[in-house]
């Protein structure tokens, strides 16, 4: 009897396992039922891809230089320069930084800020000759985003407001990074930028200079000839921060900051949840920038073209359907053959099958082309595993069976750690449904079929 009930509750579990792995759960949410069952990852040869290209700018700028040779930024006219004998020059933007050195430093920053973006699938490759950097990432609702934010230079400077004196660049940063407060008006985003121990000191010695002072000024009564009263006025020598020509602060400090950290407020306090995930996602471009170096090149976009999949949804759905289909028969086989164990092994066989795609879900695997034929053979192996369970083979044999398959793990474990998606995911996929072969056939298939065995 107490084997009767184990073998029911066993088979209401897989059969709880297999709704929520085939159909899934769904919840009321708003005017619709969504499913909370987490969704597969696809790489890009099944979803799709944006393949982008950016090449250094050729472009020049006007420089104009006085007799000392420096720089003068007003904007005048040919008369203007002449009258006052400035010099004009065409100068290339990227004059002298075009080399191998600084082509390698830029694919390396970019591809840190694909990274911190929470890009998991890209490629990037770099013309060492030209600097043509050609990367290629997953297509989804954030890819436009991420185009946009992953070449720009990310000058960072605070600079005098009136005489444009560069006091403190992206030399000194440590760190950039978000942080969220909460205030009676609301949620409030902040950009933290965090500075090494020399740009500490710097920023400790401008926030002195640029700090508020306050001036005393005496009017005198020319009446009475006397002092009447005394007035306190301030006088702001201000700095300007900016990233490339986003000026994000034009301010004076009202103390000193010792710390090493700048705080700026990013937009400002809101209930308003949609509002407040924009300013989150200003921040976060803004310190992804800061956060990974400024590039040594500018950079513009040549190229943008999405890469349909090699195979589509519906492709998938089809080779979804086939392996069903074949399944269900080779299960019918195994219980016409093996008859009540034959019933208990197909019924573990489905409990493996629906508890090994939800491990392929939550281990966050991706899976590709390459990674569907992992399953595939993944489930063959249990398979022909669950027929020599059905036959009642004993643990010897069992243990047997899984020496012959040994190189099957060590491929997955080497070819997990490689870096081209559709090898890794065939080696994780197949990993996760080997060492789930090895635990679930033990710990249920193989106990529930001697259970029966006993009673023949």
């Amino acid at each position: 009897m107490k084997k009767a009930i184990k073998i029911i509750t066993v088979t209401l579990a897989i059969i709880l396992i297999s709704m929520v792995s085939f159909v899934g759960i769904y919840t009321q949410k708003q005017n619709h039922m969504e499913n909370i069952v987490k969704e597969y990852e696809y790489a890009m040869d099944l979803e799709g891809a944006r393949i982008a290209v950016i090449t250094p700018k050729d472009e020049t700028n006007t420089i104009i230089k006085d007799a000392e040779g420096n720089t003068i930024d007003e904007e005048l006219t040919d008369e203007e320069i002449a009258e006052k004998g400035y010099t004009k020059e065409e100068v290339k933007i990227n004059d002298g930084n075009l080399n191998i050195e600084n082509f390698q430093k830029s694919k390396e920053i970019i591809r840190k800020r694909l990274e911190q973006m929470g890009v998991e699938n890209y490629n990037i490759a770099l013309n060492e000759q030209t600097g043509e950097i050609k990367f290629e990432i997953e297509e989804d609702s954030t890819t436009n985003d991420i185009l946009r934010n992953v070449y720009p230079v990310g000058k960072f400077e605070i600079a005098d407001n009136e005489t444009g004196e560069v006091l403190l660049d992206n030399q000194y940063i440590k760190d950039a990074s978000v942080l969220y407060g909460s205030e009676s008006t609301g949620t409030s985003v902040y950009l933290q930028i965090e500075l090494n121990k020399e740009g500490t000191a710097k920023l400790e010695e401008i926030t002195n200079t640029y700090k508020k002072q306050e001036e005393t000024e005496t009017t005198e009564n020319t009446t009475e000839g006397e002092t009447e009263t005394e007035e306190n006025t301030e006088t702001q020598k201000e700095i300007k921060m900016t990233v490339d020509t986003q000026t994000l602060i034009t301010m004076s400090f009202e103390e000193p900051i010792r710390t090493g950290k700048i705080q700026l407020n990013v937009g400002s306090a809101s209930t308003d949840a949609k509002t407040v995930n924009g300013y989150a996602k200003t921040a976060v471009e803004l310190a992804t920038l800061l956060d990974n170096g400024k590039l040594p090149i500018e950079y513009e976009i040549t190229g943008n073209e999405f890469i349909y999949p090699e195979i589509t949804k519906q492709d998938i759905q089809y080779i979804v359907y086939a392996i069903a289909g074949i399944s269900v028969i080779a299960l019918i086989f195994i219980i016409i053959k093996y008859k009540l164990r034959g019933l208990i092994a197909s019924i573990a066989f489905i409990g493996y099958a629906a508890l090994y795609l939800l491990l392929i879900r939550y281990a966050n695997v991706m899976i590709s082309l390459e990674g569907i034929c992992a399953i595939i053979i993944t489930l063959a192996a249990n398979y022909i595993l669950s027929i020599k369970i059905a036959q009642g083979k004993d643990k010897k044999e069992l243990i047997t069976f899984f020496s012959k398959i040994i190189p099957i793990p060590i491929c997955s474990i080497v070819f997990s750690f490689m870096e081209w998606i559709p090898i890794a995911s065939f080696g994780m996929i197949l990993f996760w449904g080997t060492v789930l072969m090895l635990v679930f056939n033990g710990a249920i298939t193989k106990p529930l079929v001697d259970m029966i065995k006993n009673k023949e």
